[in-house]
């Protein structure tokens, strides 16, 4: 048993110990308190964002010293305002029923007026609709209806997907191109050579086994992540990118900006499970089990300041003509918390994100 003397002794250091430590805890909340005054980080129902003054100095400290002024001057006037979210054109597509008509009205909302499903995409839906396999994580009917038209009208030589799982959504998009003229192909890359769902598959096995009359059209890149795209296209070239991997934030941010400079001004990239967030709470409100909910993907969405188009749990963002006004809208987003954790996470996402602004300025 130690002595009283021994129990005094350690009580007095304590209190010693505590007494040292109250100047540095009162500084370190002076310190929270200003930031929280003079770089707020606040975000607003509507979606709207401001710029947090830290984000923008920390983004200019962290460019190139040729480019430092250049960018400097292209954010400082966005520094005073809150920039809204743009409205959302709305076009769901819920039923293969419904889908003429909403094709009829996404080509009106995407300028071709008009235009009207090819011979044989309804009756290759409809099979698709009734098909009895369904894999957990794969983009759903109203999904994959909205994903045809859009494809369908625009009518690309190509798109680039980031996310692949089974190689559903691909096939969906190669389908789609092989009815519209010319030899179009779909590039979809992935960073895991194992199905996230099912790892005693590969990734993209739904291609070889459901649709093997498309998968000469699409091109498998596994294991990759959105920085291969520097070796798949050209500045300025492509039309729609489809993004639907890790839908933690600020991934699917990440993923925007780094496809950005390969769509050309205009262009738009579709994004998945917008809506992944709200079910998710609405699920967990009801007891229920819902799988991933991730609000990345929806906060990108509802928070564009741009033209965007919504088909419910999927919905398409348009790139603006300027792609420097990408750099303040996405320093904006990252003031919000990361939802990716582990060590050193949040470092290496605001590390990558920073050098995505390169090739946007």
């Amino acid at each position: 048993m130690p002595s009283a003397f021994y129990q005094a002794r350690l009580a007095a250091r304590q209190v010693m110990k505590k007494l040292l430590h109250l100047p540095r805890d009162w500084i370190r909340k002076v310190r929270r308190a200003g930031r929280q005054h003079f770089f707020p980080a606040l975000v607003t129902r509507d979606g709207s964002l401001k710029l947090p003054p830290a984000l923008l100095l920390d983004s200019v400290f962290r460019a190139s010293r040729g480019g430092r002024m250049k960018l400097f001057r292209r954010l400082i006037p966005y520094l005073s305002a809150p920039a809204p979210a743009s409205s959302t054109g709305v076009c769901e597509i819920n039923s293969l029923a419904e889908f003429e008509s909403g094709y009829a009205r996404l080509a009106v909302m995407l300028g071709h007026a008009g235009k009207t499903p090819p011979p044989g995409e309804i009756e290759f839906l409809r099979t698709i609709v009734n098909r009895p396999l369904h894999y957990s994580g794969a983009i759903g009917p109203s999904d994959y209806f909205f994903l045809t038209a859009f494809v369908g009208i625009l009518a690309p030589q190509r798109v680039v997907e980031i996310g692949t799982l089974t190689g559903f959504s691909a096939a969906i998009i190669a389908a789609t191109l092989r009815r519209q003229p010319g030899d179009g192909w779909v590039d979809t890359i992935d960073l895991l050579p194992k199905c996230f769902i099912d790892e005693t598959r590969p990734t993209g096995f739904e291609i070889a086994e459901s649709f093997p009359e498309l998968a000469s059209m699409i091109r498998l890149h596994v294991p990759h992540d959105s920085t291969v795209m520097s070796e798949l296209a050209e500045p300025d070239e492509l039309e729609i990118v489809f993004i639907d991997a890790n839908h933690q934030h600020p991934l699917p941010l990440l993923d925007l900006l780094r496809l950005a400079p390969y769509v050309r001004r205009g262009g738009w990239i579709v994004l998945h499970d917008i809506q992944l967030g709200t079910k998710g709470r609405k699920a967990n409100a009801a007891d229920q089990i819902c799988w991933g909910a991730a609000e990345g993907a929806e906060w990108l969405f509802e928070s564009w300041p741009f033209r965007k188009i919504s088909g419910g749990n999927i919905g398409a963002v348009q790139l603006p003509n300027e792609k420097s006004a990408l750099i303040p809208f996405a320093l904006r987003l990252m003031s919000v918390p990361y939802e990716i954790k582990g060590k050193g996470a949040h470092a290496a996402m605001h590390g990558a994100l920073h050098r995505s602004f390169d090739a946007l300025v």
